[in-house]
């Protein structure tokens, strides 16, 4: 029989999601596939296209169109309150109608579940849980109402910022509603494919309460929580939740609550865990991907009433993972604390240059493979990664702890803690027996270049400072003026190599001469007191000749260079600048900033990303970030304040100390000044190296965009320099097609993962510190930047997400160079990554500015506005709001 607008189930053979939305679409799949979902029908998207036309005709819709996010929820609450009256055409009273008779079949007495189910919701980019609504209980004659009700919520401010920040359109609202016949549960819950807190794609997760699941979907009541062992089948844990309040069908329709309702008993069996396990599994199969479900259990027959991808977990490239019953690996981010990665997936074209360049290295020296298996880093998923389950046959889990935790103190804890025997590999690498060693000569050797600098800059520092310093200029100047960009791409790619790997060992040996400069200061001046050791502690800050320091302070110079109201518009400002429309002052200082750093910006290390030369909008909306009428944070007056602190402690020192001393500290402290602000350096000239590549390859891009191939010059870093020498012997290859691949994971990663971690196992498990004992109201952190001060916090992800303002506590996962000048306006910095060593850490003290990092979660501990008190001295964060 044919009902228009109406879709049932079972018996639809063929629908489609756009029709009958995300959750009436997985629930017929389910069905056909054999699942225990009850039976039910969809009122189609098409039902509801003439009260979206109603809705989209009025005022308070104009009005939503043009207003900011912030006006929302008044705008969102007034359609929402048209709703009610909406008139019903004749062709949706007779959808109605038909809906009735076709659940008057099932009984006079019978209620329903109504369930909105959005084209846009359930999908495996985005979830919108919690945002549309759901009527439970509903009795024949106020099914008219719970179908308006669901309508309504499409409406709803959430929904519309869920959409928002997931890239839908807002205005383009669609929407279908299920009606199944309600399950009178005596328990029911939610269960996850995967932990969702530790990201183990082998431990199922359930969650469970007595009567109907809202309670623990609404997160009412603590249930009752299991995890299962998905290979054995085996109950890792059993946790009895308190189940404060259950919520139940009412006699006459509707819901009720009952309190403390048989809360000391375990909801689930274990036999029932075991066929809801595999339930979970199956529908895992049929998804080929982690799901989630809700679930319900009715006179001891299992019921599955929604599932729907899980949105939010970290996934592994392929070629990284193990199958479930393998031992596992284990792997870390081998560059997220180094600067080199931040929070975003290398580009195909940057990844392929790092395989090439970098990882291929200890395959070519070493012998070493350089796979996710047999390998000691390899580059898998856009990210670069360290096998740890093989360096364990070099070091153990301690000595990995203490190697790493200047840069990385998480790291450090994480590693303190690895579970060596089931972690290490299980049997010891091949290129470890023998190959490894033959190679250590062949290395030495090889860096006998950087040796000999580092040796040089000790022995004769003026000389060594005035040799580098010509090398550093010459090395510019032909990165700069003297490349051909009218080589092919991988001949000038390798051209480049060459004076890129020599400048290594010049600014290698530079910085280690500075390093160990550093680190004798101390042993040179003595224990002697606790003033005597701060003396020599302030020898190590204001340092002179630190580019990213010197950059951050460029930046605000010319920020002082403009009126505020320049930034007011900032498109029509970088216009002005691009047409040299601006005042000679400002020009000439930004010529002379883009000549020194025009190869910087954020995310800088790969070659996807736009540089300052490439867009002045990217330092203009820097600077507009910053605040220049307040001396208190003038970088340029801190930096120097520090610099003169130190040349106070150092006359100090040399005061205090014998003839021998002050020899020794006299040539330490001449070195300091020389070369300890070369720690940037080597990443300063490799940030060019890669600039330059950036512009060839953006040639090579715009050539495909004339001939058809590519339909923007930036879609080439989606592709490898292999792809486009393939491209220019098969015409036919179609690039498009072929960047789409490349990319598909890529764009899976940016999506869904917020921070990744920094160790991870083959089967997902991210790995993470033991909890530190803390003060209520207090977090724990390392101490790396000294000071205390008090502020509203900003949570940045990204160093383009929002402005930082004057005094604002600058939270973040971790930074590289490009986000130096967000450091200005902030009062202090907080970050989950990094050491003492990490460039967060030594931009902050060279700003004075506290910095505490090393805090577990701290991008979800604490949120924008929130006051809290950082003490860079102590290594704490006091929670005052």
């Amino acid at each position: 029989m044919d009902m228009p607008h109406l879709v049932s189930f079972p018996g639809t053979l063929q629908t489609n999601l756009a029709e009958v939305g995300g959750k009436g679409y997985e629930l017929i799949r389910m069905l056909e596939a054999g699942l225990p979902v009850p039976p039910g029908v969809v009122l189609t998207t098409e039902f509801f296209a003439p009260w979206f036309d109603e809705i989209q005709g009025s005022a308070t819709w104009t009005a939503l169109a043009e207003a900011t996010p912030d006006k929302w929820a008044t705008l969102c609450n007034k359609l929402k309150g048209l709703c009610p009256a909406l008139p019903l055409t004749a062709t949706q009273r007779q959808a109605l109608e038909d809906l009735r008779k076709n659940l008057a079949a099932l009984g006079d007495d019978v209620l329903f579940a109504v369930r909105s189910s959005s084209p846009e919701e359930d999908l495996a980019s985005a979830s919108f849980a919690g945002g549309y609504e759901t009527r439970l209980g509903v009795r024949p004659a106020d099914l008219d109402d719970a179908v308006r009700h669901c309508f309504a919520s499409s409406l709803d401010e959430r929904v519309l910022v869920y959409k928002k920040e997931h890239g839908f359109d807002v205005l383009s609202p669609r929407i279908a509603v299920v009606v199944q016949r309600q399950i009178d549960s005596e328990v029911a819950g939610v269960a996850f494919s995967l932990n969702p807190l530790t990201n183990d794609y082998d431990e199922a997760v359930i969650d469970a309460n007595w009567g109907l699941g809202e309670s623990v979907v609404a997160g009412l009541a603590s249930p009752d929580h299991f995890i299962i062992d998905k290979v054995s089948r085996q109950i890792v844990d059993k946790k009895l939740g308190a189940k404060q309040v259950s919520i139940w069908l009412g006699p006459d329709g509707g819901t009720i609550e009952r309190k403390g309702h048989r809360s000391a008993d375990l909801t689930l069996s274990d036999d029932q865990l075991g066929e809801l396990t595999d339930v979970l599994c199956r529908i895992e199969e049929l998804y080929e991907k982690p799901m989630d479900i809700e679930w319900a259990y009715a006179g001891g027959q299992l019921h599955v009433l929604q599932a729907r991808p899980i949105t939010t977990y970290v996934p592994l490239a392929p070629e990284m993972l193990t199958k479930p019953s393998e031992r596992r690996r284990l792997y870390a981010d081998a560059a997220l604390s180094k600067g080199m990665t931040t929070n975003v997936p290398l580009s195909p074209m940057e990844q392929e240059w790092q395989e090439d360049f970098v990882v291929s290295f200890l395959e070519k020296f070493f012998g070493i493979d350089v796979t996710p298996e047999k390998g000691l880093m390899f580059l898998a998923g856009g990210r670069m990664y360290t096998n740890l389950s093989n360096v364990m046959w070099l070091a153990s889990p301690k000595k990995l702890s203490k190697a790493n935790a200047p840069n990385d103190v998480l790291m450090g804890e994480i590693m303190a803690n690895i579970d060596e025997k089931r972690y290490r590999a299980a049997t010891r690498p091949p290129w470890m027996r023998l190959g490894i060693l033959w190679s250590v000569p062949k290395v030495l050797w090889m860096l006998r270049s950087t040796f000999w600098n580092t040796l040089w800059a000790i022995l004769f520092p003026e000389c060594a400072h005035r040799a580098y310093q010509r090398k550093v200029d010459a090395y510019e100047l032909q990165f700069t003026e003297n490349l051909d960009y009218g080589l092919p791409l991988a001949e000038f790619r390798q051209l480049c190599v060459a004076p890129m790997l020599q400048m290594f060992s010049i600014t290698g040996g530079a910085l280690g001469a500075g390093l160990l400069a550093m680190a004798s200061v101390h042993r040179v001046v003595g224990k002697k007191s606790a003033e005597v050791d701060a003396f020599a502690g302030k020898l190590k800050l204001g340092v002179t000749g630190n580019v990213v320091v010197e950059m951050g302070i460029a930046l605000f110079r010319l920020a002082k260079l403009l009126d505020p109201s320049d930034f007011e518009d900032l498109t029509r400002l970088a216009k002005r600048v691009e047409s040299r429309q601006m005042s000679a002052e400002f020009l000439s200082a930004w010529d002379a900033f883009l000549s020194t750093y025009g190869w910087r910006g954020p995310v800088e290390m790969d070659l996807a990303s736009p540089r300052y030369a490439d867009s002045p909008g990217l330092a203009l909306r820097q600077m507009s970030f910053m605040t220049v009428d307040d001396e208190g944070f003038d970088p340029e007056t801190a930096h120097q304040r520090l610099v003169e602190d130190r040349r106070q402690a150092y006359e100090e020192l040399m005061r205090r100390s014998g003839w021998l001393r002050r020899v020794l500290l006299h040539r330490v402290h001449r070195i300091i000044d020389l070369f300890a602000g070369t720690r940037d350096m080597p990443k300063h000239q490799m940030a060019l190296f890669n600039y330059a590549l950036r512009k060839r390859a953006l040639i090579e891009g715009k050539r495909l965009v004339r001939e058809g191939r590519l339909d923007v010059a930036d879609d080439v870093f989606g592709l490898t320099v292999r792809d486009l020498e393939s491209a220019t012997m098969h015409p036919s290859v179609d690039l498009r097609k072929v960047r789409e691949e490349r990319t598909r994971f890529l764009k899976i990663l940016e999506a869904q993962v917020k921070e990744f971690p920094q160790v991870i196992d083959s089967r997902g498990r991210i790995l993470r510190p033991a909890p530190r004992e803390e003060k209520p109201g207090e977090l724990s952190g390392m101490a790396v930047s000294p000071g205390v001060v008090t502020g509203p916090v900003k949570v940045l992800r990204d160093p383009h997400e929002k402005p930082v303002h004057k005094g604002d506590i600058l939270v973040a996962y971790t930074t590289d160079p490009g986000w130096t000048p967000l450091f200005v306006n902030a009062a202090a910095v907080v970050l989950e990554v990094g050491g003492v060593l990490q460039h967060g850490a030594v931009v902050a003290r060279e700003y004075g500015k506290p910095c505490v990092v090393g805090i577990d979660r701290v991008m979800t501990k604490l949120h924008d506005g929130q006051r809290v008190e950082v003490d860079g001295t102590a290594g704490v964060l006091r929670l005052l709001s």
